[in-house]
């Protein structure tokens, strides 16, 4: 306080106008670093918009390539689908065409001779309600056998149940025949050992392709 007290009126104007320009010095200095700092915020937020831009469009760039490799995949799936299905037709067509023809040769089944070989028969109710289809149809005065035929015969395809429960129906859609022996077999190039089993033990024949021969395997069969 002292050091202010030997001051005169001059001195003292102008340490004020010293603290006026040090105090517009520094109000400058502030304006200057805001409108940097505004002008970095600026280009910061540009940049940002910018990266944000640029990752959006890679986002939809790889959304558009997955739905393009999906489309694609769905396509190869759908025509594999259809050529295994294609190739399984085929295959089924073949094991049918092979036991047709070779039953069809003496019309052999169960130690009986039939008359009469049919394939492919689909029979239906008068009122729609029941419907049956046979790959194989074998028949004579006292008994008919009805045969399943598959590619490669597994418990997927085959139903020990369904198959029985067939003879049922067949009685009721050809009364005829329902005081007759009817047998039932499956064919089929290839089987799994667990339905042949299975099978057997239903008293379902089994009958397979065997080097070029036919194998007709009836130990067990019973009338149904």
């Amino acid at each position: 306080m002292n050091n202010y007290k030997n001051l005169s009126w001059e001195e003292i104007g102008e340490r004020f106008a010293q603290t006026e320009q040090l105090i517009r010095e520094t109000d400058q200095l502030i304006k200057k670093n805001a409108k940097a700092a505004a002008k970095e915020r600026k280009e910061a937020d540009r940049k940002y918009e910018k990266m944000r831009a640029e990752s959006d469009a890679r986002i939809e760039k790889m959304k558009a390539e997955a739905d393009r490799k999906r489309v694609e995949t769905d396509e190869r799936l759908d025509a594999l689908g259809k050529l295994i299905g294609g190739i399984a037709h085929s295959n089924g067509d073949m094991a049918e065409e092979y036991f047709y023809n070779s039953l069809k040769k003496d019309k052999f089944f169960v130690h009986e001779k039939f008359d009469k070989i049919s394939r492919n028969l689909t029979y239906r109710g008068v009122d729609y309600n029941l419907k049956m289809e046979c790959d194989i149809l074998l028949f004579n005065g006292k008994s008919a056998a009805i045969i399943e035929v598959k590619y490669n015969a597994k418990p997927e395809n085959i139903s020990v149940e369904k198959l029985i429960s067939r003879v049922a129906i067949f009685k009721i859609l050809y009364p005829e025949y329902k005081n007759h022996n009817i047998y039932l077999g499956v064919a089929a190039m290839s089987f799994k050992k667990s339905l042949i089993k299975e099978l057997h033990q239903a008293g379902i024949a089994t009958i397979h392709q065997i080097g070029k021969k036919m194998v007709i395997y009836d130990k067990e069969v019973k009338v149904f």
